[in-house]
């Protein structure tokens, strides 16, 4: 193990990360808060960020190649570190009375993970009795600056796809070992390369996730008429399926229902393979061919793919059981209009773990509960920003049960397990059995330490809280419901909460790598 190129990397992109302060400082500024404040929120841990990432990059500087061991310690590094950088904005706001919650170091620690693990989980509470920015907070805002409240959802955007794969794109030192990199992110993703180059894929993938998130922004601001700062925010935290929303009353608090439609069709694509968009994409804009032949071409791509038709399909399962409940349910006076609005959004977002909400859906007949309480736990395709066990695992486990029956009725039979017309290696299904063994356990333990944590709590909300932050998705049912938030828990739980969130985001097997002796012999 090269302890001293992982430090090196490690600075090479903590100063990359220590840039992304750039953006709350200037809007800061822009919006009248104090030059003072301004510089202790973002321009001191911008400071901390460039100087101690400098520093590790020179004092350590290496040109070797990463290799697959050191990119799952690097991530794990690197990830701490920009959580406990990015949680110095939530401190100074506090200790500056810029806020009026009381969120200690536990709190903003937990602030910062949520965010940077696309969780969207927050400590910031729905309602204050003594708000500091009153203005702001009778206008339905947290009572936090609006800069502060744009880093919640930049870091959120920056986590999404990975701020490790972006600085692959900037540095090319780290052109040789990217892959790597990439893969301890996301490992088991099933990532398809679409150029030889490393830093070439990266570049394709993040120019198309820039895309997205412009085009949300242009729809939500010009279309949907809502102010141009919560379209900003609100699409990063949509493209990056995070959740976060500058509105205590998140999504529902436009009451629009083109805004709800938009944020379900970009969290609706979010949760699909970005390297499949990227060819729809490609397809589209090639304007070498007549436009008929383009869709048929896009189609022809989308149909083909197995993984996103199960999670269509599933999308829509979940979504026809959650709307016939809510039709049938005779104490719900809402039209059927808003209750096919309200039941789309919801099954969308808490599907792909982005935890926007629109409603109490705490309030649904307990079949709507339940469903979105199993959708909970699947996430969106493999190389999307979605949380959870994802969509190729559930396929596969499927597949490889429906095997299993053959097999009894006919034990000689010589059945290749396939996606589309790819033959699957069969360590594949053990990787895939491992993993899914794994999260269960770590859910089963993370509700059971909650519970310890948190002894006021029933067991349904210490199970809600553990599925939601190993899941990534933030709101859940009971007492973290969309009507409540994580403000009332206890700083140890808070802690270990985070750790849950880190273990979902760079899924599991980066993370407990760490604890195998071998991981550091060479």
């Amino acid at each position: 193990m090269r302890i001293s190129l992982i430090l090196s990397l490690t600075g090479t992109i903590l100063a990359f990360f220590g840039l992304s302060f750039a953006l709350p400082i200037i809007v800061g500024l822009y919006m009248g808060e104090q030059y003072t404040d301004v510089f202790w929120m973002f321009g001191l841990p911008m400071f901390i960020s460039l100087s101690l990432g400098a520093f590790l990059h020179n004092y350590f500087h290496s040109e070797q190649d990463i290799r697959n061991r050191e990119a799952f310690l690097l991530v794990t590094v690197v990830w701490i570190l920009m959580v406990i950088v990015g949680a110095l904005p939530f401190i100074a706001s506090e200790k500056l009375a810029l806020m009026s919650y009381k969120i200690g170091i536990a709190g903003a620690i937990f602030e910062s993970m949520s965010g940077l693990s696309t969780t969207g989980a927050t400590v910031l509470d729905l309602e204050s009795s003594n708000p500091v920015n009153i203005s702001q907070y009778n206008e339905g805002y947290f009572d936090a600056p609006k800069s502060l409240l744009l880093w919640r959802s930049q870091i959120q955007w920056l986590g999404g796809m990975g701020i490790i794969v972006l600085a692959t794109i900037i540095f090319s030192r780290l052109f040789g070992g990217g892959i790597q990199v990439l893969q301890a992110e996301m490992p088991g993703t099933g990532i398809t390369r679409l150029k030889p180059q490393m830093a070439q894929t990266a570049r394709l993938l993040w120019s198309l996730y820039f895309f997205m998130t412009v085009v949300e922004i242009l729809l939500l601001s010009i279309v949907a008429d809502i102010p141009l700062y919560d379209a900003i925010c609100n699409s990063f935290s949509t493209v990056s399926t995070g959740g976060f929303s500058p509105q205590r009353d998140s999504i529902g608090a436009y009451d629009s229902p083109l805004a709800m439609g938009i944020v379900t069709f970009f969290m609706l694509i979010s949760g699909i393979n970005f390297v499949i968009l990227y060819y729809v994409f490609n397809s589209l804009i090639d304007f070498s061919r007549d436009f008929s032949d383009r869709l048929r071409s896009s189609f022809k791509i989308l149909r083909e793919n197995e993984e996103l038709l199960f999670y269509l399909n599933l999308v829509l399962f979940s979504f026809s059981l959650i709307f016939i409940t809510l039709v049938l349910d005779t104490k719900n006076g809402n039209s059927n209009f808003s209750k096919f609005s309200h039941a789309s959004f919801q099954t969308v977002s808490l599907l792909t773990g982005t935890g926007f909400t629109t409603s109490n859906y705490s309030l649904w007949p307990q079949v709507s509960i339940f469903v979105l309480l199993l959708a909970m736990f699947t996430g969106g395709c493999a190389g999307s920003t979605t949380g959870g066990i994802k969509m190729v695992r559930i396929m596969l486990l499927f597949k490889a049960l429906k095997r299993e029956l053959i097999l009894v009725i006919h034990p000689r039979a010589i059945i290749k397990l396939r996606i589309g017309d790819k033959v699957l290696n069969e360590d594949l299904f053990r990787n895939v059995g491992v993993f899914f063994f794994i999260f269960i356990i770590l859910f089963l333990l993370g509700s059971l330490i909650t519970l310890y944590l948190e002894p006021g709590i029933s067991v349904i909300d210490g199970i809600s809280t553990s599925l939601s932050c190993l899941a990534n998705i933030g709101p859940g049912i009971g007492a973290i419901g969309p009507t409540e938030t994580y403000s009332t828990f206890e700083d140890s739980t808070l802690l270990f909460l985070s750790i849950l969130m880190m273990l979902g985001r760079l899924e599991i097997i980066t993370v407990l790598l760490l604890f195998y002796p071998d991981t550091y012999r060479d």
